[in-house]
């Protein structure tokens, strides 16, 4: 219903209320017409390749020692086998990562197809390093006259420990009496 012009009485009101209503513009919002605005994003992780030297949670700073303990004579052959924080190869690698674990000749011998040497002074015991409990496989870096070892990390393996089975061979008479060493870097490649 129009408006018209009258004189001030209740119809002239109800028309301004109307008006009012039509044509003024809203003053806030009122929640009546919201819009939902929704956004996605994405979460993310690459595994790589990679690996720890020992079991902790960050890389060893050494495998520990292997010992052939303490002997008076050496008529045969003495061999041992290394324990994890005693010469073991301690890893954990991503799965599936293929690996190689390789030996350099140690200190005292620039090859180790006759054999790595302990010394003491100019003095030497002759050893050996194995990848096999038979001793059969060399254990080195594939151009020092030894064979790397090769693998691929078991998928779902976490820590695993790789044995270094040991040598040392026998000899007449010993050298003299003392403490005799070597040093073996281990290289892992991934």
């Amino acid at each position: 219903m129009p408006c018209r012009s009258q004189s001030l009485g209740v119809s002239s009101l109800f028309c301004l209320s109307v008006l009012a209503m039509h044509t003024l513009p809203a003053q806030g919002d009122t929640g009546i017409n919201d819009l939902i605005v929704s956004q996605s994003f994405q979460i993310r992780a690459e595994i790589v390749p990679g690996c720890l030297l020992g079991a902790g949670g960050s890389d060893a700073t050494s495998f520990g020692s292997i010992s052939f303990g303490q002997i008076s004579t050496l008529p045969s052959n003495l061999d041992t086998a290394s324990t994890p924080g005693n010469g073991s190869i301690v890893l954990q690698c991503s799965p599936g990562t293929a690996v190689t674990i390789a030996f350099n000749a140690g200190l005292n011998a620039s090859s180790v197809g006759g054999g790595r040497y302990l010394a003491r002074g100019a003095e030497r015991l002759r050893y050996q390093l194995y990848q096999d409990a038979a001793r059969n496989i060399v254990w080195g870096d594939g151009n020092n006259g030894g064979t790397r070892m090769s693998i691929n990390f078991p998928v779902g393996g976490a820590t695993q420990t790789y044995t270094v089975y040991a040598r040392l061979f026998s000899v007449s008479p010993l050298p003299s009496a003392g403490i005799y060493t070597d040093t073996i870097t281990v290289t892992v490649s991934y």
